[in-house]
């Protein structure tokens, strides 16, 4: 890896490929820690030096192990005191120079407090800052159109913010926007598999390490998932132990481990929100509701399934409801882990009669024998009450109709 010049005067690299830039004046940061913890007078002697080098006409280049993390750390402040400019502005100068995003955040919020630089402040402005990953997903969507009077949002497409390459961006993001609090809904675009975990726990803990360094709560919808293993129908409150089946329902509980880990080990404060499936206009999901009007509109004949403990069932919650948990829970502060849903179980060969009627379909309905068992999982969600004053209020058959409308209307 070769020596990267974000000034014509101003480098950073690794040390191995500065050990013949004998004419220009190497700074070594390799005995800082690539953590928190560095003092402050350390890092203003490295930053001193640069800044003393520049002012005599010297090229500087500073150096760590790899070139990625405390150089470009200390680059940033040397260019923020040289060119006495916003540190941020700097990091993101130096950031686009380097093409690297994995800095870590403990040596930048290091340089900060070495220069001196004042600590946010959280609470100073009329309306909540609000920071939505995946923004522009179905859930996002619903989110911003309703809290737009409410709160401030600040809500970066996938092309601005790609949370797989670091931690970085998102908090110059989050401190451009003076953010209260990040609501956690970004997903890789395809969330079910096995290799989607490791790149959900990676998205994740840049969040994490984002919303610690920077004392923001954050808010992560998980949901009914981590109760999948269970056989037979449960009314799940928060005591339950979670007992997920399959990659995304043992994603989501690796996802709160993570999460609980880091409220005891670093003072994350968080408030999870396990919701029951999410359905309204705008998605495709369930699936199975789409197969279904799909097929009742052309006449076809429905296909559900019974399994060998009965009829699958869910409890349905409608997406503005998810969304006023959302608010209620960000306006209550809350912290910890609440249950969302409907609490009503309804059998997906009931929603199909639901749909045909709606409908006027003469379309029948068949089911097909599944050999294996079926978790049928209500949320109790008598503590969201309690805790934020949240209940749900969209009947499934005012929910339905509203997807009805909607479809109708598109077409």
């Amino acid at each position: 890896m070769s020596i990267r010049w974000i000034t014509p005067s101003l480098g950073t690299g690794p040390y191995s490929a500065v050990l013949d830039e004998s004419e220009d004046t190497v700074i070594d940061v390799r005995d800082l820690v690539d953590k928190s913890g560095n003092p402050a007078s350390s890092i203003l002697e490295k930053i001193n030096q640069g800044v003393t080098a520049l002012n005599n006409g010297l090229r500087v280049i500073v150096c760590c192990d790899y070139g990625m993390s405390r150089s470009n750390a200390i680059a940033a402040g040397i260019l923020a005191s040289f060119e006495k400019a916003g540190f941020e502005h700097c990091l993101s100068r130096v950031l686009a120079a380097t093409g690297e995003t994995e800095g870590k955040l403990g040596p930048l919020k290091a340089v900060r407090n070495a220069l001196g630089l004042p600590k946010r402040q959280h609470g100073i402005y009329p309306q909540p800052r609000i920071l939505v990953t995946g923004g522009n997903g179905f859930l996002g969507r619903a989110l911003q159109e309703a809290v737009a009077e409410e709160f401030e949002i600040c809500a970066p497409c996938r092309s601005e913010l790609d949370l797989t390459q670091g931690s970085t961006k998102l908090a110059l993001l989050a401190e451009e926007h003076d953010t209260d609090w990040i609501v956690h809904l970004a997903n890789p675009r395809v969330y079910t598999s096995n290799a989607a975990m490791g790149q959900t726990l990676t998205m994740l803990h840049n969040v994490i390490d984002v919303c610690v360094n920077m004392d923001i709560p954050l808010l992560y919808p998980s949901n009914w998932e981590i109760y999948s293993g269970y056989s037979g129908t449960l009314r799940a409150d928060e005591a339950t132990p979670p007992l997920p089946r399959g990659p995304y329902g043992e994603t989501k509980y690796l996802a709160e481990v993570l999460i609980e880990h880091h409220n005891r080990t670093s003072g994350l404060r968080s408030s999870v929100l396990r919701s029951s499936p999410v359905y309204g206009k705008g998605s495709d999901r369930p699936k199975f509701i789409y197969n279904y009007i799909g097929k009742a509109v052309s006449r076809m004949n429905i296909t559900t399934h019974q399994y060998s403990n009965g009829d699958p069932m869910l409890d349905l919650l409608h997406v503005d409801d998810l969304v006023a948990a959302i608010i209620a829970a960000i306006k209550a502060k809350h912290t910890g882990h609440l249950n969302i849903g409907s609490g009503i179980l309804i059998s997906t060969n009931d929603i199909a009669k639901m749909l045909v009627s709606k409908l006027n379909s003469r379309s029948g309905i068949e089911r097909i024998t599944i050999n294996a068992d079926t978790a049928r999982i209500a949320m109790n969600w008598s503590r969201a009450l309690s805790e934020i004053g949240w209940e749900p209020r969209t009947a499934l058959n005012e929910g339905l109709d509203d997807i009805l409308l909607y479809r109708t209307g598109r077409e």
